[in-house]
């Protein structure tokens, strides 16, 4: 299972920011101690703000905040939000398989998901940062 660069940079942006929940922090800053482009780092932040995990402030000391405590944003939650798809495998997206119905990797695949969800379901921003 790979998350995409944009959900791995979510998922550091949130640990960041939940080191000072009352700070709030640029998206140039965030870019520049993640060695990362600060456009990429836009879009994933606009992306959060969105789904109701960062909140954005005007203005010359503007920047990013966690819209709500780190207890409260959930680790399943952000990964599909921030995911496209979770299509581990190309099958998964298609359906012109030639191994299909009869397929049994695509069951076992499907179940590993599920465990990976259910594993980011149990944990919150608190308890990574």
């Amino acid at each position: 299972m790979r998350l995409t660069l944009h959900t791995d940079y979510a998922f550091r942006v949130l640990m960041a920011l939940a080191r000072a929940p009352d700070r709030v922090q640029s998206v140039d800053d965030l870019a520049r101690e993640f060695g990362v482009s600060k456009n990429h780092l836009m879009k994933v932040a606009q992306n959060l703000t969105a789904g109701g995990f960062t909140a954005t402030v005007r203005g010359r000391n503007g920047g990013l905040r966690l819209a709500r405590p780190p207890a409260e944003i959930n680790l399943k939650a952000v990964a599909v939000h921030m995911e496209p798809d979770f299509h581990i495998a190309g099958c998964f997206g298609a359906e012109n398989c030639s191994f299909l119905p009869a397929c049994g990797l695509k069951g076992v695949l499907g179940q590993a998901k599920l465990a990976f969800l259910r594993t980011l379901a149990k944990h919150d921003l608190g308890s990574i940062a």
